[in-house]
């Protein structure tokens, strides 16, 4: 009997008969046991047709066809003639023209685009295609428009019902392998073309076979998802000097690799080069995104396109394709692979086929708002005669400049948001005068001054430190009074008694203080290291200090920050202070300025980078805004705060100067946060955001929604009483590598001193 037509490993047709001759008897015999199938007896019209084309000058009726054909048949059996070919999958039998005037017919059309001596050179021709979705698409278009007589299959994927948002295929081929299903459509279409499947996809044990056997191909397209069959197909392709073709469905991205014409050509046009061959093979996950990002250049795909890979393995499972664009990408293969196989097109490279842009509005043009700081970068002059309008307060002792210059110097290594550095020192007559940079201040963070009087306070701490250290009190006046906004503290220095006191030391741990981001290593803070840190926060006025060890809670507060963090990068003001302001870019115009965060610190991880090099672009921010997406962004801040030892939360009553106060608090927390040994991280988006929230200003509904949720979360998680309000949270880890610290303006940019008139 004849194959079961349930079996899915079934592609090829069965040829029942070739033209047969003579031999009615044996033709009825044999048919006979096809009576239950669906019979289509298609020979009588396809001759007709036959007919009609070979007399192209003279316009036939359709009478005068029949006629002809009467004639023609007139001593003939046409059950005889032609093939008859059961398709199992379908069971059908159809009975059509022989395998010479079958493709006479069909290829007709191809006149003169393709010449019958071309297609009688391409019918000789093999083509091998590895990954069978938009790899469908090329095969099906190859078959149809038949520039190749042999076809090569490889996927080891079944056909689900997402796939037919893009494999133009029906469900009852749900389950069935892709190259089973792409080759049954094929012969449907030529059952005289041959087709080869590998349904177990492309191994190391059979690729040399896929591309060599009975013949080498002549054109390897590769539509593949896996990374270590694409590049090793490549390298396999190369040694055999087989051209290579490949089409991503974005922005109609076709690569074209002449292995057969340039033997030292690198795979992938060279954009691998520089990655040790054994880091090719059996890919690390982390490493996955990054060597996409390389092959595909990702700054070069489409916006959605560099959306959608954020969120692969967050919101989607792989990378997207649609149905528009994997037909044109079959166009296009088929297109450059006949013209390849006829010597029509000799090159290597990367196209684009962008439809978006060759196919766009006109008036599609968007002003971009330029951004303009509304305050004036910082005025000595200014500051002068400020200081000079003070109550006249002789200084107790004054300091010389090099011990002026080591205050302020240790008041510039704290911490400051994006390390922006908000400080001015201007030393005169005697005292030391802080005040608060505007210009340099002014940020989406930096709502109702929070982020500066951290940042402030933190200096004024350390400066404060050092001075005791140096062997000096520090007599404070505290600002900004209403008429000097900007001035923040005035400092009076007196000669000081060798007592010690308990935070004498922290000076010491000032220049090798910096943030750590890393997750840390497995580590419970003892109860003595607990009082330590409480009792250095909570030496300033006013303050109170808890620690969050739950791990609930930290798991809680993980997504709380990673959620605030992804609202700042996808806001557009914050995008701005993140991306532009903030962070230092390789080989950008800032990257060698001495403020701001390289990019290599503030995210490790080759795929982070990769990522945020991505949403660095403002329309893909907010593409990722509109859809909701981009949480692969904060995925390490989640898991690294859920990892911590603690996360200690500083509290202080509502006034004026909470975040002055904060700041000295957090410094001097911070500073035995290392003297113990121990890393910190301050995590101040949710404050930043919550700050702002009061007001809405800057916030779209939906991130106003958001953040009110996030608030109620995160005080279910920090226990406020007595009217208090959380003004810092720092991170606590036991470092597993020590961290690089950021940059610092020189001195001579920061600390001024003016004994003269002004």
């Amino acid at each position: 009997m004849y194959p079961d037509s349930t079996n899915n490993t079934i592609y090829k047709p069965v040829f029942i008969f070739n033209e047969q001759s003579g031999d009615k008897q044996k033709f009825n015999l044999v048919i006979s046991d096809y009576q239950n199938k669906i019979v289509l007896d298609l020979f009588p019209s396809q001759m007709k047709e036959l007919i009609k084309i070979q007399s192209p000058r003279i316009r036939l009726t359709s009478a005068e066809i029949d006629d002809k054909y009467n004639q023609w048949v007139a001593d003939k059996d046409p059950d005889l003639l032609g093939s008859w070919i059961y398709y199992p999958w379908s069971n059908r039998l159809l009975h059509i023209l022989n395998e010479t005037d079958f493709v006479t017919l069909r290829t007709s059309r191809n006149h003169y685009k393709i010449t019958p001596q071309e297609q009688a050179a391409l019918s000789k021709r093999k083509i091998g295609i590895i990954g069978l979705s938009v790899g469908h698409a090329v095969a099906v278009s190859v078959a149809t428009e038949r520039i190749c007589g042999t076809l090569k299959l490889a996927d080891f994927d079944t056909i689900e019902l997402s796939n037919l948002n893009r494999i133009k295929t029906g469900l009852h081929n749900l389950g069935i392998n892709k190259c089973i299903v792409t080759a049954r459509e094929i012969a449907e279409i030529d059952p005289y073309l041959e087709i080869q499947c590998y349904p177990e996809g492309i191994t190391d044990g059979n690729i040399t076979a896929f591309l060599s056997e009975h013949g080498k191909l002549d054109i390897l397209v590769d539509e593949c998802d896996d990374l270590e069959v694409k590049i090793s197909a490549r390298q396999m392709a190369k040694s055999l000097q087989i051209p290579v073709v490949m089409e991503t469905s974005d922005r109609g991205m076709l690569d074209v690799e002449r292995f057969d014409r340039e033997t030292d050509r690198p795979i992938l046009h060279g954009m691998l080069a520089g990655i040790p061959s054994e880091k090719l093979k059996n890919i690390a996950p982390a490493d996955r995104f990054p060597l996409v990002m390389r092959i595909i250049d990702a700054m070069n795909t489409s916006t959605r396109g560099r959306a959608s890979l954020l969120e692969i393995g967050q919101t989607i499972s792989t990378w997207p394709q649609l149905a528009s664009a994997v037909t044109l990408g079959g166009g296009v293969v088929t297109d450059v692979c006949r013209r390849i196989l006829l010597d029509q097109f000799t090159d290597s490279g990367r196209y684009y086929v962008d439809l978006e842009n060759i196919i766009g509005n006109k008036s599609d043009v968007t002003s971009e708002i330029v951004y303009s700081n509304p305050n004036a970068p910082f005025d000595l002059n200014e500051a002068a005669k400020i200081i000079d309008t003070l109550p006249e307060i002789n200084a107790h002792v004054i300091p010389d400049d090099d011990e002026i210059a080591a205050i302020v110097n240790a008041g510039t290594r704290a911490h400051s948001n994006g390390n922006d550095q908000p400080w001015k020192w201007v030393y005169r007559n005697g005292n030391l005068h802080l005040f608060q940079d505007a210009f340099r201040s002014h940020s989406f963070s930096n709502v109702n001054n929070i982020a500066a009087h951290l940042a402030l306070g933190s200096a004024f701490e350390n400066a404060t430190l050092r001075a005791n250290q140096l062997g000096y009190l520090a007599h404070v006046q505290l600002f900004p009074a209403p008429t000097f906004p900007n001035l923040v503290a005035s400092i009076q220095f007196e000669k000081r008694s060798q007592t010690e006191n308990e935070f004498a030391g922290l000076a010491d741990f000032i220049a090798s203080r910096a943030t750590n981001r890393g997750p840390g290593l497995p580590y419970k803070l003892n109860e003595p290291e607990i009082n330590a840190l409480r009792s250095a926060a909570e030496s300033i006025s006013g303050v109170q200090v808890q620690f969050i060890t739950e791990k609930n809670d930290l798991d809680n507060l993980g997504k709380i920050v990673a959620a605030c963090d992804l609202v700042f990068m996808l806001n557009e003001e914050g995008h701005r202070d993140f991306f532009e302001r903030n962070t230092r870019w390789p080989g950008d115009e800032n990257a060698n300025m001495k403020d701001g965060i390289p990019i290599q610190t503030l995210i490790s991880a080759p795929v982070q980078i990769a990522a945020l090099s991505i949403v660095k672009e403002k329309k893909i921010a907010a593409t990722l805004r509109a859809m909701g997406g981009g949480n692969a962004l904060t995925e390490a801040t989640r898991t690294s705060v859920a990892s911590a030892s603690c996360v200690a939360v500083i509290t202080l009553p509502a006034s004026a100067d909470q975040h002055f106060q904060a700041g000295m608090a957090a410094q001097k927390l911070w500073l035995n946060v290392e003297k113990l040994g121990l890393a910190g991280e301050p995590l101040l988006s949710p404050l930043f955001l919550f700050e702002r929230l009061d007001s809405g200003a800057g916030l779209s509904e939906g991130e106003k929604d958001k953040l009110h949720g996030l608030r109620y979360e995160f005080q279910n998680i920090i226990y406020l009483k007595n009217n208090a309000r959380a003004v810092f949270l720092l991170k606590i880890i036991k470092p597993e590598m020590s961290a690089i610290q950021s940059q610092r303006l020189p001195l001579n940019e920061t600390l001024f001193i003016v004994n003269d008139a002004i």
